[in-house]
């Protein structure tokens, strides 16, 4: 574990209050350097899980102006995902600097181990979770964490303190979810093996431009060395124009000819193409629905096999067959909640973006005429919903709007399907079980964040489930399990 970044009895400014910053601020204690903590947010450590820090002697500068501080601080600063370039340096793409680095990427240089990345739009929190799961399976102690769920910082130093104490190593990989509120800034990182999901538009609200969006998830290909395998989406462009530009070698996932070696979607099968071991692996007790999410299992699938290769072990196919029998999914993802006098209520709600509700729509079944009452709104992230209207038209009878976007999805929509209104999740739930016939779904799909209503997605997605389970003690129902990720 390289350690050069920081230097013992240095001061490092950690900006951001939340969990990357904690488990940056107690690594950088870990390392020798001393931890000034810095947030525009008053109270942003306040809270009791701060007081570690704080015990150490940390310095505090809360309700300031960040931009100026990291414009001006010559030591080692380390940024949380959650602050924009444009709040310090006026750009959505922040220029690169020496002495700057995100949680995540440094984080990234103290691990020495084998890393597998996980980037693109939708469906990277439920493959991190498979790719994890199927490694698991296959004998191997992956941390799993990253932009989905624990920081990587805390793995770093989970590592750190069972090596001083002279104990076995916790983990042998790490699998790790990249936004690209991470890769935006990066400027050295090159894993093992990175998977690049799929790209649709998404955070408009804070990049200027959908190619401003792409540049900010694309970029960080320019910077693996030949020690790394990308994974790419043989159905998009992506590899055409990036594929050149880096020094990695390429693979590719695709549900027919593929420009590459890879895997191919065929049928109920994974089937290899033009790897060093060839392979099929069955996709019969694969659980999961939504439009994404075969192409999710290929995508984990061909990186635990690849991941295997690059350990010197061979994983045996019909391993992963019980592992992808034995995944469930992640709450909030196509997630079955309840049926209620035969009709079913869908929980996605981690659907934030246009893209995640495609996918989900285009997983549904085709019963030949529209049979889903949609649920969509809340905050709206500076794009276009009318990329929806032919799935919309394939499957939904009418839409139910919420929060602030109510008026902008009436705007792009309502021309070409039945839309209501509703002024919050419950009178939203009522009204589309209202609509839907017996056989038929609700489906909560909100293409916009959550921040209007909510505090995050998470409890959207409760407050959907609780007001399914009002109607289904009141009318009579059964529960449902976990179903897939729509989007991040």
């Amino acid at each position: 574990m390289t350690e050069r970044f920081i230097s013992e009895g240095a001061e490092v400014l950690i900006v951001g209050g939340g969990r990357s910053g904690l488990q940056a601020a107690l690594l950088a204690g870990d390392l020798g350097g001393i931890p000034v903590l810095a947030d525009d947010d008053p109270g942003a450590f306040d809270g009791p899980m701060w007081a570690p820090v704080r015990e150490r002697g940390a310095r505090v500068l809360t309700g300031v102006r960040l931009g100026p501080w990291i414009r001006s601080w010559k030591g080692p600063v380390v940024m949380s995902p959650g602050i924009p370039p444009v709040a310090w340096c006026g750009q959505a793409v922040a220029p690169p600097l020496s002495n700057i680095r995100g949680e995540l990427e440094w984080a990234a240089s103290l691990w020495d181990r084998p890393v597998v990345a996980i980037g693109g739009t939708n469906g990277k929190s439920t493959t991190t979770a498979l790719v994890g799961h199927l490694l698991k399976s296959a004998g191997f102690s992956p941390f799993i964490g990253g932009n989905f769920g624990v920081p990587f910082s805390e793995g770093v130093r989970l590592m750190r303190t069972a090596r001083k104490e002279g104990k076995r190593d916790p983990f042998d990989v790490a699998v790790i979810e990249v936004s690209s509120f991470q890769t935006e800034s990066m400027q050295s990182f090159s894993p093992d093996i990175y998977l690049l999901l799929n790209i649709t538009p998404d955070h408009l609200d804070r990049y200027d431009s959908l190619a401003q969006y792409r540049l900010a998830k694309l970029h960080v290909a320019s910077l693996f060395s030949p020690s790394t395998t990308v994974i790419w989406n043989a159905s998009q462009d992506d590899w055409r124009e990036w594929g050149p530009r880096t020094k990695a070698r390429s693979v590719f996932v695709g549900s027919a000819e593929l420009p590459g070696p890879g895997v191919v979607l065929s049928g109920s099968h994974l089937q290899s193409h033009g790897l060093r071991d060839s392979f099929s692996v069955s996709t019969a007790g694969y659980r999961l629905i939504g439009g994404g999410n075969l192409q999710n299992l290929a995508f984990s699938v061909l990186a635990t096999i690849l991941l295997g290769e690059t350990m010197g072990r061979r994983i045996d196919p019909g391993i992963l067959e019980e592992a992808i029998a034995s995944f469930t999914g992640l709450p909030h993802r196509m997630e079955r909640v309840a049926t209620v006098r035969g009709v079913t209520f869908v929980n996605d709600s981690k659907a934030t973006n246009v893209g995640a509700v495609e996918a989900a729509l285009a997983g549904l079944s085709d019963v030949g005429h529209p049979h889903v009452v949609l649920i969509m709104g809340g905050r709206d992230k500076g794009g276009s919903y009318r990329p929806l209207i032919p799935w919309l038209k394939n499957h939904v009878r009418e839409v139910v709007a919420i929060g602030e976007a109510r008026e902008k999805i009436r705007r792009d929509l309502g021309k070409e399907i039945p839309i209501e209104e509703a002024q919050d999740l419950f009178e939203a739930v009522a009204r589309a079980f209202s609509v839907a016939d017996s056989g038929e779904m609700v489906l909560l799909s909100p293409a916009c964040s959550s921040y209007d209503m909510f505090h995050g997605y998470e409890e959207r997605g409760e407050r959907f489930r609780e007001a399914v389970r009002r109607l289904s003690a009141k009318f009579g129902g059964e529960r449902g399990s976990h179903g897939s990720d729509s989007s991040q």
